[in-house]
């Protein structure tokens, strides 16, 4: 007896649909360097006379890249409306990120050690390569930080002292990963912070913490700044975002 297709634990390949077609090949553009940042696409018509496909399989494919960061639409008519290539798709990994985290369930406190070993990293590089230009523009997000009078304009100067950390370190791809992190992380800390019977108090700690690794970079100290760096992100965890319900008795 033949089997139907019901029976069958598979089905039928279809073909590649038009839209990823496309940005299969801007992508394959900007990892060869044909495509870089800043760089205008040309517009909806001629992409599609050049690929041979629908203005609507192209309006579909520019919309993708746009929810990944990896372009910029500028709405309207004149020289200034297009598409632009971005110089950065940290929004797109951000949402990426968040909704990986969401259906995967993954918890807060997995990411805050994936953050804790980059933190580390972070702060160790920083340390072997830092000069006087980059620990002044720490120094100055610290100085905003211990003068932030809401916890939101707090938390924004928090994620970028680790941001900026992470680009001291040199390594192109932390600050990507950081900021990531931190954007995913960002309501967790918030209402962690809003739980606190004083958060001024642990603002002024945190700014302490903040002050002790910048110290520890300027004086060139690689194994003590990454272990101000991995110890400042685990204790904020234990103190500010780990529910009470998950916290070990005395």
């Amino acid at each position: 007896m033949e089997e139907t297709s019901a029976e069958l634990p598979f089905q039928a390949v279809d073909q590649r649909r038009t839209f990823e077609q496309i940005l299969l090949q801007i992508e394959e553009a900007i990892i060869d360097g044909r495509l870089k940042p800043g760089d205008r696409l040309p517009p909806e018509r001629d992409l599609a006379q050049t690929f041979s496909v629908s203005r609507s399989s192209v309006r579909e494919a520019l919309r993708v890249l746009e929810m990944f960061g990896v372009i910029m639409a500028r709405r309207g008519t004149g020289p200034d409306a297009g598409s632009i290539v971005a110089a950065s798709a940290q929004n797109g990994l951000e949402s990426a990120l968040r909704l990986h985290v969401g259906l995967l369930r993954i918890p807060t406190k997995d990411m805050v050690e994936v953050r804790a070993v980059l933190e580390q990293q972070a702060a160790l590089k920083a340390a072997e390569r830092a000069d006087d230009k980059m620990t002044a523009r720490l120094h100055e997000i610290v100085d905003g930080m211990r003068a932030a009078i809401a916890i939101g304009e707090f938390n924004e100067l928090d994620t970028e002292f680790h941001v900026e950390l992470a680009r001291v370190s040199g390594n192109a791809l932390l600050p990507v990963l950081m900021e990531a992190l931190r954007g995913t992380m960002r309501r967790a800390m918030l209402e962690g912070f809003k739980r606190l019977a004083d958060w001024r108090a642990e603002r002024d700690h945190l700014v302490g913490e903040h002050e002790r690794m910048v110290g520890y970079i300027e004086a060139g100290d690689q194994v003590a700044a990454g272990a101000a760096a991995q110890s400042h992100v685990l204790r904020f965890y234990r103190h500010v975002m780990e529910p009470e319900t998950d916290r070990e008795a005395p």
